[in-house]
């Protein structure tokens, strides 16, 4: 076994705190609705998720992800990868937020 292999198989799970810190509206831009800015608490280091984004979906109901930026051949890639688990975490935070305080604050 390798060390990153050995490091990889003693991974320890750690409590991750996920605050909305806010989500400005967003209007004419196709199911975008908003762009919500997201704290998350790993371990004691912060780090901020500006951009992640809201949206409505055909059938009405709210979605989030990741924020996006362009590429230089023009197509939009995520600017941050969460684990799958993370990342649900964030876009349920986020759907929660919007039901306790409504649809997304104009800027």
């Amino acid at each position: 076994m390798s060390d990153i292999e050995q490091a990889n198989s003693e991974v320890e799970r750690v409590t991750v705190t996920v605050t909305v810190l806010g989500v400005e509206q967003v209007r004419g831009k196709g199911p975008l609705i908003g762009l919500a800015i997201v704290e998350l608490d790993i371990a004691g280091v912060v780090i901020t998720l500006q951009g992640v984004q809201v949206l409505r979906l055909p059938n009405g109901s709210l979605a989030c992800r990741s924020p996006q930026f362009r590429r230089v051949n023009g197509a939009w890639t995520s600017a941050a990868v969460l684990p799958a688990d993370l990342s649900e975490a964030v876009g349920a935070e986020v759907i929660s937020h919007l039901r306790g305080t409504g649809e997304p604050r104009p800027a």
